[in-house]
């Protein structure tokens, strides 16, 4: 990814036609028609129970390998990833930064903290690209995990000094993201002491916007 602006040309152009469409077809989106897209992108679901069994080290390097070769501004590479499994020395003091509400991420075989310089990155317009950089990256990561059989989930409740601290982040680092990975385990297997509610939540199927929404062609229009 650069900041400068792509030059045109290539020999397969946008159909035109394509832009000139006002709505998107619904009728054939929802049948199904159009080309599948990646089937680890269409089912991925943030799950947040996981079995006790280890994430294999092979699969491991290959989280890391999908981590690495993600696109980044002018090649930077500007993320740092530690990864916590449950015999790590640094995994209480990871699990004590997490947030009351991020509890259940305890029971992970594996957490990964994210994060990175901002001179590491580029910056232009007040942007800071490591942001856009590292969500690259984790993503890499979390399609890779779905395509292995492993759940994953992405969390931003927890405590941003402490975290740093017990990943030993240097001062000038920022944590972006916590990732828990591993085998998921099924809903009936939760203690009784789960809500129903919560039980419903972890079964109900994931939705999306319609397309219209979020995405247009030629100007943006509310």
């Amino acid at each position: 990814m650069g900041l400068e602006k792509p030059a045109r040309g290539g020999s397969n152009p946008p159909d035109p036609k394509l832009f000139s469409q006002k709505k998107f077809d619904q009728k054939t989106h929802q049948k199904g028609e159009l080309m599948e897209i990646l089937s680890e992108i269409k089912n991925r679901k943030s799950k947040f129970l996981y079995k006790d069994t280890p994430i294999e080290k092979e699969k491991i390097e290959l989280l890391i390998e999908a981590a690495r070769w993600a696109p980044s501004c002018f090649n930077n590479q500007p993320w740092n990833y530690v990864l916590i499994d449950k015999d790590a020395s640094s995994r209480e003091a990871v699990e004590a930064s997490l947030s009351l509400g991020n509890g259940w991420a305890k029971g992970a075989p594996l957490l990964v903290a994210v994060g990175g310089r901002t001179k590491d990155g580029c910056e232009s317009q007040g942007i800071e690209y490591l942001l856009y950089d590292i969500g690259l990256s984790v993503m890499s990561m979390v399609i890779q995990a779905e395509h292995l059989g492993l759940g994953s989930r992405q969390m931003a409740g927890w405590n941003s000094e402490k975290l740093k601290s017990a990943v030993g982040f240097p001062h000038d680092f920022k944590p972006i993201v916590l990732v828990a990975f591993g085998y998921p385990a099924k809903p009936e297997n939760l203690k009784e002491k789960i809500t129903d509610r919560l039980k419903e939540k972890l079964v109900r199927a994931r939705t999306r916007k319609a397309p219209e929404k979020n995405f247009f062609f030629d100007k943006y229009s509310e």
